[in-house]
C-alpha cells in the first residue's frame, strides 16, 4: 500500500484533487456571495419602499395616520413574514404585529441608539437584526429578522422589516454542499489515485518482471503491448525493440565466435601442419622457403577473415551512425567503376553502367564503398570470361537504387536467405578462394543505412538490388548518363 502512496499518479491525482477543490471553492464562494448579495439587496429594497411609504403617511397625516397605516398593515399583510411595530417613547407597543419592541435593540437609559445593531444603515433610519420565537415547547420555532427604524417626533419609533430566514436557509445549504463536495471530491481524488497507482505499478512491475528475466539470461522475453497506444504502449515497443536489438548482437557475436572457432581452425590447422612437417623433415632452404609462403598465405587468410568480421561488427553496432553525411550515390559508383575496369578487362567481362545525374543519399562512404566493392569482386570472381556486369544507379523521388547485375551461375533461390549470414559458402563455389563474409557485411551495411536488400535471379546469373531512401536535402534532377 505504501508504494501506491509514492506513485507518481496517485501524487498526480492528489494535485489535480487540490487544484480542482481550489477552482471549485473559488467558484461556491462567489455563487454564495453572489447570492447572498441579492438575497440582501431585495429585501433592503422592499423595506426602504415600505419605510418611505410610512415616512409619507406620517407626514401627510402625522402620530395618528401612521398608526392607522401600521394597524392595516399588521392586520392585512401581503408578504409573509412582513412584521411592523409603533412603539412610544418608552417603547411600549402601540400597535403592529409585534408584541414587544425587540429588546436587544432597547437602549438601556438615554436615547434609544446606543443598544440598536447596525448594519449600513442609509441615511434616514437605521438597520436592526433581532429573532422572534413562535410557538411551545418542541414547536417552537425561532426566526432571523432584518429590519429599519424610523424615529418620530417626541420620542416615537417605529419598525419595518421582513423575516430573512431564506438566507439562512440559503447559507445552512451552501455550507452543507461545499463539506459535501469537499468530501466526496476528496474520497474520489483517493480511489483514483489508488486505482491509477495499481495500475501504473502493475504495468511497470510487468515491465521490472521481463527485464529481470533478460538480465538473467533469457532473451527471448518481450514487454506486452496492450495495443492502446498509450505512453506504455511506446514505451514497451522501445523496449522490445531494443531488446530485439541487443539479442540480435548477442547472437551474432555467439555465432561469430562459433564460425571462428570453426572456420579458423583449419588454416590454423594446415600452417601447424606445414610447419611442423617442414622442421621434422631434412634441412632444406627451398622447403623453408614453401613452408614460409604457405604460412603467410594461410595468416593473410586468417587476416582477412578477421578484418571482414570487425567491418561486419562494426556495421552491427552502429559504430558509425554518427559519421552519416549527404553522398551522391552516382559519384560513389563512378569511382568503384574506374577502379574495377581494369579487372574486369583482365577477365575479359564487359563492364557497363547506368548512371542517374545525382542520386543523393545519407551514408556512411566508407562503409558503403566496401560493400559495393564486395559486390563487384564477388560479380568478377563469378562470371565467366565473355560475360557481362552491369551496374544502373536510378532514382525516384523518394528513393535511390543500387543494382548490380552479372551473367554468371548465380544464387539458387533457397540458398539467397542463407548466403546473407557468416561463413556461407555454396558448395560449388568451395575451390574459389574467399571467407564466406562479403555478402554479411553487405546485409549489415543495408541495415546500418535503413536500406533493403534483394538477390533475384538476372536469368542467367544474379541481380542485387540495395534501395536507400532519397536525401531530401537535394533537390537535383534525374538525368541517365550512359557509360
Amino acid at each position: 500500500m505504501i508504494r501506491l502512496f509514492r506513485t507518481s499518479a496517485f501524487r498526480m491525482a492528489v494535485l489535480y484533487m487540490a487544484v480542482f477543490g481550489l477552482s471549485m471553492f473559488a467558484i461556491l464562494g462567489f455563487t454564495y456571495y453572489a447570492t447572498i448579495e441579492v438575497i440582501d439587496a431585495e429585501t433592503n429594497n422592499v423595506i426602504d419602499a415600505e419605510t418611505k411609504g410610512l415616512v409619507e403617511q406620517y407626514s401627510l397625516l402625522g402620530l395618528r395616520g401612521i398608526a392607522n397605516v401600521i394597524q392595516h398593515r399588521s392586520v392585512n399583510l401581503k408578504a409573509p413574514g412582513a412584521v411592523y411595530l409603533l412603539v412610544n417613547h418608552r417603547y411600549e407597543r402601540i400597535t403592529g404585529n409585534l408584541s414587544a419592541w425587540p429588546a436587544d435593540t432597547a437602549e438601556p437609559a438615554g436615547t434609544a441608539e446606543a443598544a440598536i445593531l447596525p448594519l449600513a444603515p442609509p441615511e434616514d433610519g437605521k438597520w436592526i437584526h433581532f429573532r422572534i420565537s413562535h410557538g411551545e415547547g418542541e414547536e417552537k420555532v425561532s426566526r432571523q429578522m432584518r429590519a429599519r427604524v424610523i424615529d418620530l417626533s417626541n420620542g416615537y419609533h417605529a419598525l419595518v422589516g421582513r423575516d430573512i430566514g431564506e438566507r439562512e436557509r440559503f447559507q445552512e445549504v451552501m455550507r452543507a454542499t461545499v463539506a459535501l463536495s469537499i468530501f466526496l471530491m476528496t474520497l474520489l481524488a483517493f480511489i483514483s489515485g489508488l486505482l491509477l497507482s495499481r495500475q501504473m505499478l502493475r504495468r511497470v512491475d510487468s515491465i521490472a518482471k521481463i527485464s529481470r528475466q533478460i538480465i538473467d539470461g533469457d532473451l527471448t522475453k518481450r514487454v506486452t503491448v496492450r495495443g492502446t497506444d498509450d505512453e506504455f504502449d511506446r514505451l514497451s515497443a522501445n523496449l522490445n525493440e531494443m531488446f530485439d536489438q541487443i539479442e540480435q548482437l548477442l547472437l551474432g557475436m555467439r555465432a561469430v565466435t562459433d564460425s571462428i572457432a570453426h572456420d579458423l581452425g583449419a588454416p590454423l590447422t594446415r600452417l601447424k601442419n606445414r610447419i611442423e612437417m617442414t622442421l621434422r623433415g631434412a634441412p632444406d632452404m627451398n622447403a623453408y622457403r614453401a613452408a614460409l609462403k604457405g604460412a603467410i598465405k594461410e595468416t593473410d587468410y586468417i587476416r582477412a577473415t578477421f578484418d571482414a568480421l570487425i567491418d561486419i561488427a562494426r556495421v552491427e553496432a552502429d559504430a558509425m551512425r554518427l559519421e552519416m553525411a549527404p553522398l551522391n550515390l552516382t559519384d560513389l559508383a563512378e569511382e568503384l567503376l574506374e577502379l574495377y575496369e581494369p579487372m574486369a578487362n583482365e577477365q575479359q567481362l564487359h563492364l557497363e553502367a547506368s548512371l542517374a545525374a545525382t542520386a543523393p543519399v545519407l551514408a556512411n562512404r566508407q562503409t558503403l564503398a566496401r560493400a559495393f566493392s564486395n559486390l563487384l569482386d564477388n560479380a568478377i570472381k563469378y562470371t565467366p570470361a565473355g560475360g557481362t556486369i552491369r551496374l544502373n544507379v536510378t532514382t525516384t523521388p523518394e528513393q535511390v537504387c543500387f543494382v548490380l547485375e552479372d551473367s554468371g551461375d548465380g544464387i539458387p533461390a533457397a540458398d539467397r536467405e542463407r548466403v546473407l549470414q557468416r561463413f556461407v559458402r555454396l558448395e560449388k563455389n568451395l575451390a574459389t578462394p574467399g571467407t564466406g563474409l562479403g555478402l554479411s557485411l553487405v546485409a549489415a551495411v543495408a541495415k546500418l543505412h535503413r536500406a533493403t536488400l534483394e538477390l533475384d535471379d538476372n536469368a542467367p546469373g544474379l541481380r542485387i538490388t540495395l534501395t536507400f531512401q532519397r536525401c531530401r536535402k537535394d533537390d537535383g534532377q534525374t538525368e541517365n548518363r550512359q557509360a
